[in-house]
């Protein structure tokens, strides 16, 4: 309160002053008027030139350039006012012009500046842009007499001049609704000074439209209105820029700021930094509750070894220097220990910050995953059970099958065991049902990865081929065989009687697949397999490999028979599923390779199978 008085008395003298100047000296007091316009208008501009490199804010930009040549044509309108003598002039109306013109180009720059709010303007070319209309006001006025007349002597102001009086304050008032609408882009004093700067200078310019001579009231406050107009100009941009610097050059930046800060702050997800020393440095709220800490105890100091399960300090200051090894992101999986004694399982993924070499923090998003990995262990364990049950399902019904035929011909021959002498070959059928069954014994074991192998090196593309010669061909199908078995290719190390088991069910599967007719296109190649390959096909690393690949133009399979091929006894469009393709993916899998295969309704399969080359 004591301030404000203080302002008011002081203004209330300096308007008893300039009152007071006016009736003593017109031409003074115009000067000290106007030249305080131009004062404030050059301040803007060097302002503006000055911050270029800081400044975000394209308004302030373009009113720099602006009040440049503003500043400049109200310069010449005060020496160009007649009574000062200095450019010999007979007439007021080169100087009202000036005016007019300064006016036209403040009010339209008021009108369009809070459309650049928000973008980025290079303050030389919009220097340029108002140096060009600052040489076309000074040429229509003094070179090609063209801008229409303001002031004519003995009559007064023209009606051009009243008009563009009214025409200004016209602009100056969508260009302050303009200003109303965009209020949030502005800083709220750059915003309330330049409002109030705007309507102020809609005061002046109707003030001036009521002149009547130098000496009247409406000239006074006409002249009065476009100081205060300049003075609160000068407090939205000099004053502020000055004293808060942030509320205008780095406003946005500071808006960014805190946008960020209230984003990290509302994030599920939870956000730390940690430094060097171990320190939790910063954490945001979702962060404090995942691990169960206040904001009191990170102020007091949290470390890392704290929060992380198992891990001495020693342990944690080797675990944090793996992440700063290099610049690239890192993940790890990490159970995090919570105040209560909780164990909560963490996805981090982290970056190292560095200053000059140096690393000055690991910056680190913590996601927590226990409940995902909870309910993960509760499908593999349903998965788990669901294949134990169809496993037992399949092998209970095929040994049954086989057993009841044993079974049958034991009592059969035992019925007429006490007739006649029993023949080797009434055994036949029993001797069959208990190699079918060893049989699927040997395909469980090799599905389970639990069969015996006795591998040595085998020359791939003899082997298959021979397998391939003892193929026989279904009666009633027309099928084309085409091998490509290219020469020099390496051997692999392998159990034959396992091999074969391979790729004995992957082509039986190929001929089961054509209905009538086709074609099986089954090739070998040695293939060299990097990492990048290796994280397209899981289970696999990188090396030199055999690829067998059967290739058939079949039914092909649809997307849930694809996806659950290699389980035991699934069966869904195809019979005699059985174990032969579970037994295949155990078999490859125990000799170290990776097996795939693809398959659409209508377009055939593909399985490729990689054997390691020795």
């Amino acid at each position: 309160m004591h301030n404000f008085a203080h302002y008011l008395i002081l203004g209330g003298l300096g308007l008893i002053a300039i009152f007071g100047l006016q009736h003593y000296s017109f031409l003074s007091f115009h000067v000290i008027i106007e030249m305080f316009s131009v004062v404030v208008a050059s301040a803007i501009f060097l302002f503006a030139w000055n911050t270029r490199i800081h400044i975000q804010n394209g308004a302030i930009i373009v009113l720099g350039a602006a009040y440049l040549v503003i500043g400049g044509i109200d310069l010449l309108h005060t020496i160009a006012y007649k009574g000062m003598g200095v450019l010999k002039l007979d007439d007021a109306n080169i100087a009202t012009q000036l005016w007019i013109a300064a006016r036209y180009i403040e009010s339209l720059t008021l009108l369009v500046v809070p459309l650049f709010s928000n973008r980025m303007v290079i303050l030389h070319r919009a220097v340029y842009a108002y140096l060009f209309i600052f040489a076309l006001v000074i040429g229509s006025i003094f070179f090609w007499p063209i801008f229409p007349s303001c002031f004519v002597e003995g009559e007064g102001l023209t009606g051009f001049k009243k008009i563009s009086e009214y025409a200004i304050a016209a602009i100056l008032l969508v260009g302050l609704w303009n200003l109303m609408r965009r209020r949030r882009e502005f800083n709220t004093v750059v915003y309330l000074a330049l409002g109030v700067s705007i309507v102020l200078t809609i005061a002046s310019e109707l003030a001036f439209t009521f002149y009547v001579s130098v000496y009247g009231l409406s000239n006074f406050v006409g002249h009065l209105f476009k100081l205060g107009s300049f003075w609160l100009i000068y407090k939205a941009i000099i004053e502020t820029g000055l004293q808060r610097p942030y509320a205008l050059l780095f406003r946005e930046l500071a808006q960014s700021e805190t946008r960020y800060r209230e984003l990290v702050a509302q994030l599920p997800t939870g956000i730390c930094e940690i430094d060097p020393e171990l320190r939790i440095t910063y954490i945001n709220p979702a962060g404090l509750r995942l691990i169960g800490y206040d904001d009191a105890e990170l102020r007091q100091g949290i470390r890392l070894n704290q929060v992380v399960d198992e891990l001495d300090e020693e342990d944690a200051r080797q675990w944090l220097a793996q992440f700063a090894d290099n610049d690239a992101a890192k993940s790890a999986s990490v159970r995090l220990k919570r105040k209560d004694g909780a164990l909560v399982d963490v996805i981090v993924n982290c970056t190292t910050v560095y200053h000059r070499d140096r690393t000055v923090s690991i910056q680190a998003s913590l996601t927590d995953v226990t409940e995902m990995n909870r309910m993960h262990q509760k499908l593999q364990q349903a998965n788990k059970m669901e294949a134990i049950a169809v496993l037992a399902g399949g092998m209970a019904h095929k040994v049954n099958n086989l057993l009841m035929g044993v079974v049958g011909h034991l009592e059969l021959m035992k019925m007429i065991a006490g007739e006649r002498r029993l023949k080797a070959e009434e055994f036949t059928r029993v001797f069959d049902n208990c190699e079918s069954i060893a049989e699927l014994i040997q395909k469980l074991l090799a599905y389970a990865r639990g069969g015996r192998y006795q591998s040595q090196p085998i020359d791939v593309a003899g082997f298959v081929q021979h397998v391939l010669e003892e193929q026989t061909e279904p009666s009633g199908k027309d099928i084309a065989f085409s091998p490509d078995f290219p020469s020099g290719l390496p051997r692999v190390s392998a159990d034959p009687t396992q091999l074969q088991m391979v790729v004995s069910s992957v082509v039986d599967n190929a001929v089961e697949a054509i209905e009538e007719s086709g074609r099986i296109d089954i090739a070998l190649h040695s293939v060299e397999v990097d990492e990048e390959q290796c994280r397209e096909m899981p289970g696999m690393i990188p090396g030199h490999y055999v690829r067998f690949t059967v290739r058939d133009t079949g039914k092909g399979m649809d997307a849930e028979t694809l996806r659950r091929i290699f389980e035991p006894f699934y069966t869904h469009k195809f019979t005699g599923r059985g174990l032969g393709m579970p037994a295949v993916y155990g078999i490859v899998k125990n000799h170290g390779g990776w097996i795939g295969v693809d398959s659409k309704p209508g377009q055939g399969t593909t399985v490729e199978i990689y054997l390691p080359a020795l």
